[in-house]
């Protein structure tokens, strides 16, 4: 496909989502660093996989899948009213909201044989990143991904992939024997009522020997949970009334299912697993071992209380850029990046002047005159000439204010900033890097991501540890150190390129990277200290968020934030490239295109050296 029909095929799948969601204000975001898995965050704006100008068939049914979950959630889910009566075990509302799902799919999939097609496409992609095709105990799978897949295909009547034929035949009769009382049949007349299908679907987990306690509050009656109910049959009133609009838009949705492909064994290579995870609390139980980093991770934050922790740390590394790529390769991609320097030399000529302008107005240097002793006054020499008899004169340095200063730029290295995004990082870290360098101010440039996109080594010991439950961070960590703040720039400027690398990019783990900036940038003896973060979106890595609590990243981001700005002497900002991060940051701005980063950065960078001066 060429990137005009990339861009169509982008248009028409968001206007077929905002047809089935019945919402004209849905606008999914696409990233490459998101897997085709229908994984679906409550609260966050919907996020569909990035779609490839080499996509085939099969790789275009998945985006559509991954598009049909979430609008069908966003039709038919009422998220109050779920969390208003699911279980309060993590473990109950987990198998509670893959019940859910399988609901909210099943309604879709039976309307519309389209879509229902798109569906069954992500659900086998699911269950192959799963690996349910190789399990030999029924242990091996989480209760909630089995209830899922099994779930989904009782309520529709459809035939199980042949990835999940394993997992049927492991649970299916352990499911029989313990559910003779009640099943997934007594489910199917309640798809169009979520709070009966709720009742129904908590009695069945408790059959399951689970423990279920309603997730109301201690204070809230059960006249609350009956307006609830009231409140969900009005919204299925409106969405009665809104049968005759849809008919008027179906010709869209038409247009998306006569688009869909066949089944074909190429998929994005990005890992997720789990759209059905509990995605109300960023805490879970710990069962397994968690591994400190080296940088005193567990010191950094006190008070945890274990909330997050690490499978293992073993296989983390940090690295210098120069040892990811032999001197040849780096010097090719540091002439790429400097072809695309050419091209906006104009601009950025002015930006490094203005930030050069700044900070050295900052260290104006000043002098006292008329000293006794000091460095000669050599612009009062004529007079001395003219008069021998007059004295030769001295002048003095003033101490200047400003401090030694330090700046951290740590740059995302994920899958989503790949192509001009990242290009443009490496671009503007070249210039700050070699504008502050110039005026005495130490620079660091640092990137992070993982070493593998489906956990790794990390995942794989898991794996033959029997897959613990919430095992916390499960990928390998790769920090890259492209610059050291004691480098000069002409020893360094070629590891800038690395970040053009194809395979360098992967997932991202927002939280451990800061801390890791951080630790290295508070060991610095200068007297003012900046990091400066660029980031396309919130922590993704799908290894980890596919075995434990949705928001377990997004929150370990949200508390090393809150305790660098609150307990820090630190300075810290963010750019969002595309992304809105002034949720999570306090000094944060957003931009629409990587083109503006550079003026972006530079203004941060102007308004922290006023601030800090003002102070």
């Amino acid at each position: 496909m060429s990137e005009e029909n990339v861009n169509n095929f982008k248009h028409v799948t968001s206007i077929t989502m905002r047809t089935i969601a019945r919402d004209n204000e849905v606008e999914p975001s696409y990233s490459a660093s998101e897997p085709p898995t229908g994984r679906v965050i409550e609260g966050m704006r919907p996020r569909l996989p990035q779609p490839d100008l080499d996509m085939n068939a099969a790789n275009k049914r998945l985006v559509r899948g991954c598009a049909d979950v979430q609008a069908l959630r966003l039709a038919h889910h009422n998220e109050r009213l779920h969390y208003k009566i699911k279980p309060r075990d993590n473990h109950a509302a987990s198998v509670f909201a893959a019940l859910e799902q399988a609901r909210c799919e099943a309604i879709g999939a039976k309307k519309m044989p389209g879509v229902g097609g798109n569906l069954n496409a992500v659900l086998a992609e699911k269950c192959e990143r799963l690996g349910l095709q190789n399990i030999t105990k029924r242990e091996q799978v989480d209760m909630g991904d089995a209830l899922h897949v099994l779930a989904r295909m009782e309520l529709t009547g459809e035939s199980v992939p042949p990835s999940a034929q394993k997992l049927v035949s492991l649970w299916k009769p352990w499911l029989d024997q313990r559910l003779q009382d009640l099943g997934f049949d007594d489910l199917k007349p309640l798809l169009n009522d979520q709070a009966e299908y709720a009742k129904v679907a908590k009695k069945l987990i408790s059959s399951l020997d689970m423990v279920i306690e309603d997730g109301m509050d201690e204070g809230s009656s059960d006249n609350d949970e009956e307006q609830d109910i009231d409140q969900q049959d009005q919204s299925d009133d409106e969405e009665s009334a809104q049968d005759e609009d849809d008919e008027q838009e179906g010709d869209e949705h038409d247009l998306d299912e006569n688009m869909s492909g066949g089944a074909d064994d190429e998929y994005l290579e990005a890992f997720g697993e789990d759209d059905t995870l509990d995605d109300s609390s960023g805490e879970g139980d710990t069962d397994a071992p968690s591994t400190p980093r080296g940088s005193g991770r567990d010191d950094f934050i006190p008070g945890r209380d274990g909330e997050y922790t690490i499978y293992t740390s073993e296989f983390d590394e940090e690295i210098a850029a120069e040892d990811l790529a032999d001197n040849h390769e780096l010097i090719r991609l540091r002439a790429m990046l400097d072809k695309q320097l050419a091209a906006h030399q104009t601009v950025i000529t002015k930006l490094a002047n203005r930030l050069q302008r700044k900070v050295m107005a900052q260290q104006q240097r000043s002098w006292s005159f008329d000293q006794e002793e000091g460095i000669l006054d050599t612009a009062r020499l004529a007079r001395v000439v003219a008069n021998p008899n007059v004295p030769l004169t001295f002048k003095q340095e003033k101490e200047t204010e400003f401090r030694d200063t330090i700046v951290t730029l740590l740059i995302d290295n994920s899958g989503s900033m790949r192509g001009r995004p990242i290009a443009t990082a490496a671009m503007t870290a070249d210039i700050v890097a070699r504008t502050l360098e110039r005026c005495g101010v130490r620079v660091e440039v640092l990137g992070f991501t993982t070493r593998a996109w489906k956990g790794g080594k990390s995942r794989d010991v898991w794996t033959q540890n029997g897959r613990p439950k919430h095992p916390g961070r499960l990928n390998d960590l790769r920090h890259i150190i492209y610059k050291d703040a004691g480098a000069p720039m002409r020893r360094t400027k070629k590891n800038m390129g690395l970040m053009l690398k194809e395979g360098i990019l992967k997932e991202n783990i927002d939280g451990e990277a800061l801390v890791w900036a951080h630790n290295r940038i508070a060991q610095r003896p200068e007297q003012r200290k900046i990091i400066m973060v660029i980031s396309d979106g919130a922590p993704v890595d799908d290894s980890t968020l596919s075995v434990n609590p949705t928001h377990i990243l997004e929150n370990d981001l949200r508390n090393v934030i809150h305790w660098i700005e609150e307990k820090s002497n630190i300075g810290l900002t963010a750019i969002g490239i595309g992304h809105d991060v002034t949720r999570y940051y306090k000094r944060a701005i957003k931009i629409t295109d990587a083109d503006e980063l550079a003026k972006a950065l530079v203004d941060q960078l102007e308004d922290l050296f006023d601030d800090d001066n003002e102070k």
